[in-house]
């Protein structure tokens, strides 16, 4: 069962008690541990803790907003990390890569994506299991945590391009609007957050290339104690990767080569929070961006995709990246000569 570090919910119960509410009974309801069980490092819960808590604090509190004031709490945990590798990267996109490469540390899946967009960069964040109302807190929290750390990293006003968010609009906006300072969009079909090309290029006031590696190492340390996980969207994606080209890469013929039925295989990757046709459209746009930048040809592209018309390659593409495939690589050729 995916699992997450339990100083998330340990830090989640302290704001709680900064927010004036009863720790006690947040604990007995929702957590099933005591305050000394969180404070080891090394302890993972099932994210259904973290979930209940969330849902326990906004039922308690009535906040309506609590991810965005989750966000505001000023809280580093030094038994972290992978956090320190963020904070002492060179520039915005450095800490985006590290904080994709170490997000296992804080917890199980692919919570965060980083996508390179025609405009910059973009991190997309994915709470695990099927949807429920603490994820709608838990995405407001990592997208607001995402913008203040970036004004609070590069020393700049920073205002992000977009930001999205798969859940619908609350009633009242005003204080998203404040926060973010950017057109936002709701019922969106990803929760993300994009930054120039600019932005992305700008240094981290925290910026140290020795305290870095030191960290980066701890963080690698703490990834080889983790056991070893293959999650079933991991399993799924390198299934589609290999039939995409030539192979058969249907729901159905993905199950039989993973040996699983196919109501079992939906049902599995919709407890991680993925769906099959999300997995294929994602790893295709991923795809698309490397093998353009490689010079092959369209036709090409369009074929090791699994696409079986070039057509329905180009509307793909224009949705995903809001631009044509030549005019992609034309923009990417004269941004590597220049």
């Amino acid at each position: 069962m995916p699992s997450l570090s339990a100083r998330l919910a340990r830090q989640a119960l302290r704001i709680a008690s900064r927010m004036g509410l009863p720790v006690e009974t947040l604990l007995r309801r929702a957590v099933g541990l005591s305050l000394e069980d969180l404070d080891d490092p090394e302890l993972r819960v099932p994210y259904a803790v973290l979930d209940d808590l969330l849902e326990e604090m906004a039922s308690l509190s009535g906040d309506a907003n609590l991810g965005l004031h989750l966000a505001r709490v000023d809280m580093v945990d030094l038994d972290d990390p992978a956090t320190f590798v963020v904070l002492t990267s060179a520039t915005l996109r450095d800490s985006m890569e590290r904080g994709v490469r170490y997000q296992r540390v804080w917890g199980d899946g692919e919570r965060f994506r980083m996508e390179d967009t025609a405009r910059g960069v973009r991190m997309r964040f994915t709470p695990v299991g099927a949807w429920r109302p603490a994820h709608r807190h838990l995405v407001e929290a990592a997208l607001s945590q995402f913008v203040t750390g970036v004004r609070a990293f590069t020393g700049e006003d920073v205002h992000p391009l977009r930001v999205r968010f798969a859940h619908p609009a609350p009633q009242d906006v005003s204080e998203h609007q404040a926060l973010f300072q950017a057109p936002l969009e709701f019922d969106a079909p990803f929760s993300d957050i994009e930054f120039s090309h600019e932005d992305a290029s700008r240094p981290f006031v925290h910026a140290d290339t020795l305290l870095h590696a030191m960290f980066e190492r701890l963080a690698q340390r703490a990834l080889e104690k983790l056991p070893a996980l293959s999650t079933t969207a991991d399993r799924v994606r390198e299934q589609v990767r290999q039939a995409l080209s030539g192979g058969d890469a249907s729901f159905q013929a993905v199950a039989r080569a993973l040996r699983v039925p196919p109501r079992t295989l939906q049902r599995r990757l919709a407890e991680e929070g993925h769906s099959y046709a999300g997995i294929v459209d994602t790893l295709r746009r991923e795809l698309s961006g490397i093998y353009l930048r490689r010079r092959m040809s369209i036709a090409e592209v369009s074929f090791l995709l699994g696409y079986a018309e070039p057509a329905a390659f180009h509307r793909a593409f224009k949705r995903w990246w809001g631009l044509s495939p030549e005019r992609f690589r034309r923009e990417q050729q004269g941004s590597s000569s220049s």
